[in-house]
């Protein structure tokens, strides 16, 4: 289900949308980072040098500045507040702390610390202040537990001695956010030092994270697109198949009420050319009989033909036939004539009822033949609806292009086609895979 809803959000967003919404979310990521990187290195890494440096300070500069004091060396004492190259400050005052003596002149990159070089800016210090006594206090009088703790810690008392000033120690000021990536986008960027090498290798990050998500995207939505076209020629495939599948429905029906009505016709002409070979060869045994019966009744009696002209009758038949007011019809052909007739229209009434049945035997066969094109068309089709089904259902990875099918032409056809293929088919054959449209799935 989310896998769909992803499909179906990377197929709505337009491809002048899709640009600008991913470089908002790579520069806001970037922005994000950059500030991580910021906190981490001023706060984080920078602090915690600087409490390190300081620790060791409290253990070491107090005894130091006094033995140079006591000596007179003012040279060394500036170079010794000197030595931190500017990165915090060192500021040895006076025993009240209202006069400054000597501090750090060295700046590193920016001077953030010595605008706090007042009696104010000194008082609000977090770190504490050393004294400087004569003699020197070999003790330290504060310590850091860690680099992560936030304030020193006592851990001895002054000794009865002479102050001679006290030693500050002023941490460096961080530089703001944007200032901070404002130099590191208009500086030298080739200059990995600092914070800039973090934020380098953020922009790199980002910069290619960015890039794969375009990738991803386009590659993404080319598949959807590919995978939804070949869904829809695979529907429209599926359209003409069940539309050339009514149209076999429809010729099949057509045929069978064609086959039906053949049927009932070659059965009553065969029940007629039955019918009549039987009534005819009655009339023959009933002519054959009565020829016969004439025959042995008057030997030398002669039978008048056509060409014999008029009958005539003798003296008593005349008076008989005036009496009845009746005529006899002179015969039109002998007997022997309409026998040698009939014997030669029986075997072409049985030829034409065997020519009639044979008829039906193949429109039979031929109706079945269609049955079975009828099922196969439908188990194509149903074949094709289930490869629609999966093709829908199926998620795409790592879609490199897929292929499509062939094209309607060379796979289902029209029902012009169809209707033309099954006018041509020979009747009572075998159906080959040409027969069924070719429509197999490629």
């Amino acid at each position: 289900m989310n896998q769909q809803a992803i499909d179906n959000f990377v197929l709505k967003l337009r491809i002048r949308y899709i640009v600008p919404f991913v470089f908002c979310c790579a520069l806001a990521l970037w922005l994000f980072l950059c500030h991580t990187h910021y906190e981490s290195y001023w706060n984080g890494t920078i602090r915690k040098v600087q409490t390190t440096d300081f620790n060791i300070l409290h253990h070491t500069m107090p005894a130091t500045l006094s033995a140079l004091i006591v000596a007179g060396r003012d040279d060394l004492v500036q170079k010794a507040l000197d030595s931190n190259y500017g990165l915090f400050g060192l500021v040895l005052t006076d025993p009240s702390g209202e006069n400054i003596v000597y501090k750090t002149e060295a700046t590193y990159h920016h001077d953030s610390w010595h605008d706090r070089l007042n009696k104010e800016g000194l008082a609000k210090e977090t770190e504490p202040f050393d004294l400087i006594t004569d003699p020197p206090q070999l003790a330290p009088l504060f310590a850091h537990d860690s680099p992560r703790s936030a304030k020193a810690k006592v851990i001895n008392n002054p000794t009865r001695a002479k102050i001679l000033g006290r030693l500050y120690y002023l941490r460096d000021t961080p530089p703001t956010f944007n200032s901070d990536i404002a130099n590191f986008i208009f500086s030298n960027m080739a200059e990995l030092s600092g914070a800039k090498r973090g934020y380098f290798y953020i922009s790199l990050t980002v910069l290619s994270f960015a890039t794969v998500t375009l990738l991803l995207i386009f590659l993404r939505r080319r598949g959807l697109e590919l995978k939804e076209r070949e869904v829809d020629f695979i529907r429209r495939e599926l359209e003409i198949r069940k539309k050339a599948l009514e149209h076999l429905n429809n010729e099949l029906a057509t045929q069978k009420a064609r086959k039906v009505w053949l049927e009932r016709e070659a059965d009553q002409a065969y029940k007629r050319a039955i019918n009549l070979k039987n009534s005819l060869e009655k009339l023959r045994d009933a002519l054959a009989g009565a020829i016969a019966q004439q025959q042995l009744g008057a030997p030398g009696q002669h039978y008048p033909t056509a060409g014999d002209g008029p009958i005539m009758l003798d003296p008593a038949r005349r008076s008989k036939s005036s009496d009845s007011h009746l005529r006899i019809r002179p015969v039109a052909s002998p007997p022997s004539t309409i026998l040698e007739e009939i014997e030669v229209l029986i075997p072409d009434l049985s030829e034409n009822a065997s020519a009639l049945r044979s008829q039906a035997d193949i429109l039979h066969d031929y109706c079945n033949a269609l049955e079975e094109r009828q099922v196969e068309m439908k188990r194509i089709v149903e074949t094709a609806f289930v490869r629609a089904q999966k093709m829908q259902n199926q998620p795409l990875v790592g879609t490199g292009g897929p292929g499509g099918p062939a094209g309607p032409g060379a796979g289902g056809g029209t029902p012009g086609g169809t209707a033309a293929g099954s006018t041509n088919m020979a009747p009572g054959g075998n159906l080959s895979a040409a027969d069924i449209l070719d429509m197999r799935p490629n």
